[in-house]
C-alpha cells in the first residue's frame, strides 16, 4: 500500500521496543512508587505562563522551579551525563509519568513520549531506539535519569546559567485540566481513547499502545504494543470530493495490488456509522496487513495494521475491536482522550536540533525541519538561514547588503520596499524588512528578518503571495514564537559559511565533468539542483530563474531541435501560451551549435527561455536558460552571459 511505512521499516527496529524487560525487584519498585506518590498532582498551565525554567546544579540540593526555590535530590555526574531526579520535570513542565511493566519508566509530554529501563543504556523517544550514556538508576530512594535525554522527549532546551547553573527551559503546549491521578501515578491511565483534535479522528487507547515517530508529520500517526505484537498507522488526508465505500475499496485493492501484494480479503461496510471499505493482504515480505479507508467531512482516513505473528487473514480478527473503534471525529471536551496534536490557534511546532531553532508553523504547511524550509499549497513559505556573519557585519550593512541583491535581482517595476521596523525575537533586537514583489501574477508580501547573535546570521524570510491575507497576518504570531537556544549552536558549530553577496557576486567555482569531457564555471551565489556532474543532468537555480546542462549520448542536433520546436508549438494559438521567438544557427564552444529563444507564460510569470543544442564526441548537449521577465535585469543577464562563454570543453571526453 503506497503510503504507509513498509514491513521492512517497521522490521528495521525504529518502532520496535525488546520484548525483553529487565526485572530488578520489588525494592526498586516501591522505591519508585514512593517517589512517584510525592509528586505534585497538578500539572502547570501552559496558558499562564510565558515559558517554563528549571534551574538546577550539579552536586547541589538546591534548584528553582519557575521562579520557586525547592529541594530536590542532588544531581550528579555519571559518565559524563547528568543525572537529575525524573520528580523535578514533574515540577517544572507538568510531564507525565507511568510505571509500566516493572522497570519501564514513560515520561509523556503532549505528543512526545519517552521509554526507558531502569539500568539499562536502551531507550525510546517517539518510538525511535537511542542509546544512553548512563542508565536511569536508584540513588538514595530516588529515580536519577540523564537530564539531557528527557529534557530532549519534552522539547526543552538545556542552557549555562551563572556559577555552574544548568538552565533547562521549555515552551509549553496547551495542555487539558490536571488528570485524575491513580495511585499516585500521574499517567495516560485516565486516558481510554487517542486522537488527533486537528485531524478530527480518535480510536480506543489500550494499556500496552506506544506511539511511533511520525517525523513531525500529524497526519500520519504510528503506534506499536509494548509486547511486539503489531504495529499500526492512521493517515489523515485532505479530500474535498468525497468517495463512497465501494470506490474506497477499488483503490486499496488497487494499491495492494501495485505493490506486488496478494488480497485475502474485501469486504464494504456502507451500512456502519461511518461508512468504510477493508480488505487484508500480504505483501512481498510475508506480512499480513489490515487495511481500512473511512471517509467523512473532507479528510480521506487510511488504517494499516500488521501483526509479525499472523499466518492466516483471520489471525487480524483478533484486533477488530481496536480498528472498529476508530471514529473520523474527535471530542475537545472528552478529557478522556489523549490528544497528539500540537496544533494550538492553527499552528503546530517545528524544531531543528543543530541550531536550536524552535518555531510555529502553519498546521496545513508542509515542514522541513532539517533545511528550515516549510510551505503551504497556496505559495506561502518561510526559509530560515543561519550563517556566520561577515566580519565587521551590522544589521544596517547586512540590510543594504540585502537591498542590492534585490535591486540587481529584481527589475524597477517588480519590487517595492515598504519600510523597516525593529522587534526583540529571542530576546535579541531583530531588524524586520517588509517589501512587495511582482513575479508576473500579483504583487507578493515578503518579510525579512535580521538577526545578529555571537558572530553568526539568522535570516528568517517570510513570503506571502497576493490574496494570501491570512497567511500574511499569521507573521506576527510567527515571528513571537521564535525562540533560538544561541549557546547550542555555538556547541554544535565552529565556522558556517559566510552568505555575503557583496563579496560572492563576482566569484564562481569551475566544475568539471569527466564522464562528458566539459568544465564551466558556476556562479558561488546559484543554488544546486542536481550538481552531480558526471550524470546527464545538472541543474542550478537562482533568483527567477536556472541554468541546465543535459548531456545525451543518443540522438542528433537535428532531432533535439525538432523535439523542442513541437514542444514549444503553440498549436491552440494560445496568446498566453509559449512562443518561439527565433532559432539561430550559431557556434558554442567551438561547435555548430542551434539557439532557440522561446517567450513564455505559466502560472501567470513570463519567462524568456534560451536553449542552445550542440554536439561534441556523439555526445547531444543542450543548455537551457530561463529568466523571469520580472527578474531579467542588466546584472543577471551579465552573470548568466559568463557562465556561457566559461563552458569549454577538455578535450578528454570518450
Amino acid at each position: 500500500m503506497s503510503n504507509r511505512k513498509s514491513k521492512m521499516d517497521a522490521d528495521q527496529g525504529e518502532w520496535k521496543m525488546g520484548s525483553k524487560i529487565i526485572v530488578r525487584g520489588m525494592s526498586v519498585l516501591l522505591a519508585l512508587l514512593l517517589l512517584l506518590t510525592l509528586l505534585p498532582a497538578k500539572t502547570v498551565q501552559a496558558a499562564e505562563v510565558a515559558k517554563l525554567q528549571l534551574s538546577l546544579k550539579v552536586g547541589s540540593t538546591a534548584a528553582t522551579v519557575n521562579g520557586k526555590k525547592v529541594v530536590i535530590q542532588q544531581p550528579f555526574i555519571e559518565n559524563g551525563t547528568v543525572m537529575v531526579p525524573l520528580g523535578v520535570f514533574k515540577k517544572a513542565f507538568g510531564s507525565t509519568v507511568s510505571l509500566e511493566q516493572d522497570d519501564v519508566v514513560k515520561v509523556m509530554y503532549g505528543p512526545h513520549t519517552g521509554a526507558m529501563t531502569i539500568g539499562s543504556l536502551t531507550a525510546w523517544k517517539d518510538g525511535v531506539k537511542i542509546k544512553l550514556t548512563a542508565p536511569p538508576r536508584i540513588a538514595g530512594d530516588v529515580l536519577m535519569v540523564p537530564l539531557r535525554y528527557v529534557a530532549g522527549v519534552l522539547g526543552a532546551r538545556i542552557s549555562p546559567g551563572n556559577g555552574g547553573e544548568l538552565l533547562v527551559t521549555l515552551v509549553p503546549t496547551e495542555v487539558d485540566e490536571e488528570t485524575p491521578v491513580e495511585n499516585g501515578i500521574d499517567s495516560d491511565v485516565g486516558k481510554t481513547r487517542i486522537g488527533n483534535s486537528y485531524f478530527h479522528w480518535s480510536m480506543n487507547y489500550p494499556s500496552g499502545l506506544i506511539v511511533g515517530d511520525s517525523g513531525g508529520n500529524e497526519s500520519v500517526a504510528t503506534f506499536m504494543s509494548a509486547e511486539n505484537l503489531y504495529y499500526l498507522e492512521v493517515h489523515a488526508t485532505q479530500q474535498e470530493v468525497s468517495v463512497e465505500p465501494e470506490e474506497m475499496l477499488e483503490q486499496l485493492v488497487r494499491d495492494a495490488e501495485e505493490g506486488g501484494e496478494t488480497v485475502f480479503d474485501r469486504e464494504t461496510f456502507p451500512q456502519g456509522p461511518v461508512p468504510y471499505a477493508r480488505i487484508v493482504s500480504k505483501d512481498t515480505s510475508g506480512a499480513i496487513w489490515e487495511g481500512r479507508q473511512y471517509y467523512a467531512d473532507g479528510r480521506l482516513y487510511e488504517i494499516y495494521l500488521t501483526d509479525d505473528k499472523a499466518v492466516n487473514y483471520k489471525d487480524l480478527d483478533k484486533y477488530n475491536g481496536l480498528l472498529n473503534s476508530f471514529q473520523p471525529s474527535f471530542d475537545t471536551k472528552d478529557k478522556k482522550i489523549r490528544d497528539l496534536s500540537t496544533v494550538v490557534k492553527g499552528l503546530r511546532p517545528a524544531y531543528n536540533e543543530d541550531y536550536g531553532l524552535s518555531l510555529q508553523i502553519p498546521a496545513n504547511w508542509s515542514m522541513d525541519e532539517q533545511h528550515l524550509i516549510f510551505e503551504s499549497n497556496q505559495g506561502s513559505q518561510l526559509k530560515v538561514k543561519v550563517t556566520s556573519a561577515p566580519s565587521g557585519s551590522t544589521l544596517s550593512t547586512w540590510s543594504q547588503e540585502l537591498e542590492r541583491k534585490t535591486r540587481e535581482s529584481f527589475v524597477p517595476t517588480a519590487y517595492a520596499l515598504k519600510g523597516t521596523t525593529m522587534a526583540d525575537v529571542s530576546g535579541v533586537q531583530a531588524q524586520i524588512n517588509e517589501m512587495q514583489l511582482n513575479f508576473g501574477n500579483g504583487w507578493a508580501t515578503e518579510y525579512q528578518v535580521l538577526l545578529l547573535k555571537n558572530g553568526y546570521r539568522y535570516y528568517f524570510q517570510y513570503m506571502t503571495p497576493a490574496d494570501e491575507e491570512a497567511d500574511k497576518a499569521r507573521f506576527a504570531d510567527i515571528l513571537a514564537a521564535i525562540d533560538i537556544d544561541f549557546d547550542l549552536i555555538k556547541e554544535n558549530f565552529g565556522r558556517l559559511d559566510v552568505d555575503d553577496y557583496t563579496a560572492l557576486k563576482n566569484k564562481s567555482i569551475t566544475k568539471i565533468s569527466k564522464t562528458y569531457g566539459f568544465v564551466v564555471d558556476i556562479p558561488r551565489l546559484w543554488t544546486p539542483y542536481q550538481d552531480a556532474f558526471e550524470m546527464q543532468n545538472v541543474e542550478y537555480r537562482f533568483t527567477g530563474g536556472r541554468f541546465q546542462i543535459y548531456a545525451n549520448p543518443e540522438g542528433s542536433v537535428e532531432y533535439a531541435v525538432n523535439l523542442l520546436k513541437d514542444y514549444y508549438q503553440n498549436k491552440n494559438a494560445d496568446p498566453k501560451g509559449p512562443r518561439i521567438e527565433s532559432v539561430v544557427e550559431s557556434t558554442f564552444a567551438g561547435q555548430p551549435a542551434t539557439t532557440l529563444t522561446v517567450h513564455q507564460s505559466k502560472n501567470g510569470i513570463p519567462s524568456l527561455i534560451k536553449q542552445i543544442v550542440f554536439s561534441n564526441n556523439e555526445v547531444v548537449y543542450t543548455i537551457t536558460l530561463s529568466l523571469d521577465d520580472a527578474n531579467a535585469t542588466a546584472e543577471q543577464q551579465a552573470i548568466l552571459d559568463q557562465t556561457l562563454q566559461s563552458f569549454r570543453f577538455t578535450g578528454d571526453g570518450s
